[in-house]
């Protein structure tokens, strides 16, 4: 049967990855924060252990289970808002993300698969900009874990792969992202305010990339990079005004109304080769399609 454990199980990606792999007949072992609130949405069959990130290095003396075809570490705290700009907490997320990946190898699971953002590209291009903003300290982050992982797995041969996602939307998303915003300013009446919004973007569905990472934690892989996106990235505009439209009601939108942030987006950042050629991977409907379904289904707006 196919096993893997998970860290994160109760955020907003873990959750629907759970639902993934328990379509899929996968055997899942959950690590949960003692007293995460949330634990008990998990279904029935999954194996819980308790096990905070800094105790993450011992975990192989709390699970007695071993060869686990994948290890998704998914915990990362401070992913939106005024907590992408705390440098302690980022600081501990990378040291954390490390110990999860020497303790896969402990668990001796086949694979280690974690995550990271767009946002490391706009880091990366800090280095060359006047751009100093606190809030890319998140993405520096992500992007210093992902170098010291190159290293590290090599050293002690674990085999791993780094998912990195553009901006996700769908289901119970309430990060505050530029979709969970404009969502929430619409419904409440009020009109979303934005640049220009004139840089190239890819939305992605939530269950679109648990599907992603499922074939990525389960099926043969040339490489340890691989961009998860829709192959059809737009101008951002295109996405909000598609939102307008779809919400009615007379919506409005505010675009040109904020001023630029600085941060430059690059098309060639949003390439899906890998992941299409090598998983097969297509978006299972198109933007607007599921855009519709949240708001008129799941908001209830009609």
């Amino acid at each position: 049967m196919k096993k893997a454990i998970l860290t994160g199980a109760t955020g907003f990606i873990g959750s629907y990855l759970i639902q993934e792999l328990t379509k899929n007949n996968v055997d899942i072992y959950a690590v949960v924060m003692e007293n995460d609130p949330n634990v008990s949405k998990l279904p029935s069959d999954v194996h819980i252990t308790y096990c905070n990130l800094e105790n993450l290095i011992n975990l192989d003396q709390l699970i007695k289970e071993r060869d686990f075809d994948c290890f998704y570490h998914l915990a990362w705290a401070g992913t939106a808002g005024p907590s992408r700009a705390n440098y302690e907490l980022q600081l501990q997320n990378i040291k954390y993300t490390c110990d999860a990946a020497l303790v896969s190898k402990k668990l001796n699971a086949k694979k280690f698969l974690t995550t990271g953002t767009i946002t490391e590209n706009i880091a990366q291009n800090q280095f060359h900009s006047n751009a100093k903003s606190e809030n890319l300290i998140y993405g520096i982050a992500k992007m210093t874990t992902r170098h010291i992982l190159d290293v590290l797995c090599n050293k002690h041969q674990i085999s791993y792969l780094w998912a990195q996602l553009s901006n996700i939307y769908g289901g119970n998303n309430t990060s505050g992202n530029i979709i969970s915003y404009t969502l929430s300013e619409l419904s409440s009446g009020r009109k979303p305010q934005y640049s220009k919004a004139l840089q190239p973007y890819d939305l992605m569905y939530v269950e679109d990339v648990t599907r992603a990472l499922y074939l990525l934690g389960f099926n043969n892989t040339l490489g340890t990079f691989y961009f998860i996106g829709s192959g059809k990235p737009r101008i951002l505009r295109e996405y909000l005004l598609s939102i307008k439209d779809i919400f009615g009601h007379g919506a409005e939108i505010g675009l040109g109304e904020k001023p630029e942030d600085g941060a430059v987006y690059e098309w060639k950042w949003f390439d899906t080769k890998a992941l299409e050629t090598e998983m097969g991977f297509k978006v299972s409907k198109e933007f607007e399609e599921n855009m519709s379904h949240i708001i008129h289904v799941e908001m209830n707006i009609k």
